[in-house]
């Protein structure tokens, strides 16, 4: 299996050298597999979100033998992100995975900071509304969204190299 990964700010990336590394697969991203990695290749696609869609996923699934997707967005992992994926991205018959990646606002256009600020608005407000309530958690996430920051580890790949270690290639 090869992973192929789309990155606009380098979290998926990140996660799929992290993932290439722990399983011993080779990792490139989607414009160095073009020509290199076979149509029957079996592949791990790994994108970022952009409004619910897994950035390059369509490309993807049209050239390669896709086993398994994975989104990287900003929000907490939740079954709710999971079914949003599931209906948003054609990735027939195969497991559909989520990360956490973050946020990196010095690295994308101004128009890109604009729309995730526009995107992001109410729960910047919902959690500011919270105050003294929110959760470390919580605070986390508004510093996130309001600064830019990382959630990747290496933990967070756990159910990816779970199903790996079940595939029989």
């Amino acid at each position: 299996m090869v992973i192929i990964y789309r990155s606009n700010t380098g979290f998926t990336k990140e996660y799929a050298g992290m993932l290439g590394k722990a399983e011993k697969l080779k990792v490139c991203s989607i414009a160095e597999a073009e020509g290199k990695i076979g149509p029957q290749e079996p592949v791990f696609f790994m994108g970022p979100l952009m409004a619910g869609h897994i950035s390059g996923i369509d490309q993807a699934v049209k050239r390669y033998a896709v086993k398994g997707v994975c989104g990287v967005g900003m929000s907490p992992p939740s079954p709710q992100i999971l079914e949003v994926l599931s209906k948003a991205n054609y990735a027939p018959g195969v497991p559909l995975f989520y990360l956490q990646g973050g946020w990196a606002p010095k690295k994308v256009s101004w128009i890109k900071r604009r729309m995730v600020g526009m995107a992001t608005k109410s729960i910047r407000e919902a959690l500011r509304d919270k105050g003294s309530r929110r959760t470390p958690e919580e605070d986390r996430y508004l510093d996130l969204l309001l600064h830019g920051g990382s959630y990747v580890t290496f933990e967070s790949l756990e159910p990816i190299r779970t199903w790996m270690g079940g595939l029989a290639l």
